[in-house]
């Protein structure tokens, strides 16, 4: 299988952005349907009263109405145009498998700090507070996208601290506080991926056939730097809550509770052709399975930002091999190749792919990186390559792809 990756494109963050606003319009539309309404029914009342008894004011001013009025004015100046959608025109066309990028990462789907609470009863037994609101229509979007184009979803990434929002850790979600307590933190974690995964699976329930579209979960990701040690970042909090990587471990006992045993759940790690980093990656598996409660590890995600001459094929695909004979399925993830020595990314995409196929006994898929070139270039990637033009036009690091599969285009 060859999968798409998305990976925060801006056409798709805008397209986001029209639908939110679309969302909010109809929302405002319909409030003030219901005050006019409620007002009409009330001077009704007050017109058939014989008794001189004042009805109950409804708490909102006419100051209050025109208000709001005039924000919605304001917000929506102009009609959101609809963008067009390169999961059905392109992902849908080319690749079986879509990942999500920015777009469904915590920070997106927690998004703004919570004014509201509601209870949340953990597998500890006890209730603790969670928000009672989150971005939904994230994950609707893509959803929805991914179904019209015919793809499977591969979910990146439901655990990741350093692009959660920091409330998110600190008691009362008030980053003036301290960092939570272990117990409180290990709800909220429980809290957000049932959350996610419920949603998920009413979402298939009621607009799939109850078919499975998410068929994969990346549940964690690069737990260890390249020296073997902990990712101990500026904003891993999940970290200096833990000490260690428990929460991890935790994280992938929640999911498989939650979702279907034929949904794979995956840990993400780059490197891995390094036998020291390697065995750490091991004794984390060994960790996870070894927990409990039908926990699971079903794939190592392999992270490929490659370039032609490096790291060296061998010591890669023998990694490849090793996780395989470890029982775990071997995905590549992410991949992007830069030009090197000479050799142009086609053709170090093309050399590539064909020791896919040549060790396909133990990789069960490819993943790419850089499906679209972005449009705007404020920062410099040398690692990024991608496989079609700002208007979706294949790039000669596509047809070499394809030269590869020796299948030709459909």
């Amino acid at each position: 299988m060859i999968g798409a990756s998305s990976y925060a494109d801006d056409d798709e963050d805008e397209r986001i952005k029209d639908r939110e606003k679309e969302v909010k319009k109809k929302e405002r539309e319909e409030k003030k349907k219901a005050k006019a309404a409620e007002k009409a029914r009330k001077r009704a009342v007050k017109g058939q009263e014989k008794n001189g008894k004042n009805e109950p004011d409804d708490g909102i001013s006419d100051e209050e109405d025109e208000k709001d009025d005039e924000d919605e004015d304001d917000y929506f100046k102009s009609k959101p145009q609809k963008k067009s959608s390169y999961f059905v025109s392109t992902v849908g066309k080319h690749f079986a498998e879509l990942s999500s990028g920015m777009e469904l990462l915590p920070l997106k789907l927690l998004g703004k700090k919570p004014k509201k609470f509601e209870r949340f009863t953990a597998s500890d037994g006890s209730s603790y507070d969670v928000p009672a609101k989150w971005n939904e229509k994230y994950l609707d979007l893509f959803l929805d996208d991914a179904k019209k184009a015919g793809v499977k979803v591969r979910f990146h990434l439901l655990v990741c601290p350093e692009m959660s929002p920091d409330w998110f850790f600190f008691r009362d979600y008030d980053t003036a506080s301290h960092l939570v307590g272990k117990a409180e933190m290990t709800a909220r974690l429980e809290w957000y991926i049932r959350t996610v995964t419920d949603y998920i699976f009413d979402w298939e329930y009621k607009h799939n056939q109850g078919k499975r579209l998410v068929t994969s979960y990346d549940v964690v990701s690069e737990l260890f730097t390249d020296t073997e040690e902990l990712n101990l970042t500026l904003h891993n909090f999940l970290l200096k809550i833990y000490g260690d990587s428990s929460y991890a471990v935790q994280s992938f006992g929640f999911v498989a509770r939650n979702v279907p045993s034929s949904v794979k759940l995956c840990y993400c790690e780059h490197s891995l052709f390094d036998p020291g980093k390697a065995g750490r990656v091991k004794d984390f598996i060994r960790s996870v399975r070894s927990a409990g409660g039908r926990s699971r590890v079903d794939e190592i995600g392999i992270i490929s930002h490659l370039t032609a001459d490096w790291p060296e094929r061998d010591a890669f695909f023998g990694a490849c091999k090793d996780f395989s004979s470890f029982g775990v399925d071997v995905q590549i993830q992410q991949l992007d190749i830069a030009s090197r020595t000479g050799k142009d990314s086609g053709t170090a995409y093309y050399d590539f792919l064909k020791a896919c196929i040549g060790h396909s006994a133990y990789i069960q898929g490819v993943s790419f990186r850089a499906v679209k070139a972005v449009d705007r270039d404020d920062s410099v990637d040398y690692m990024r390559r991608p496989l079609f033009t700002g208007d979706y036009s294949c790039t000669v690091n596509f047809d070499r792809v394809i030269e590869a599969s020796g299948r030709g285009y459909k």
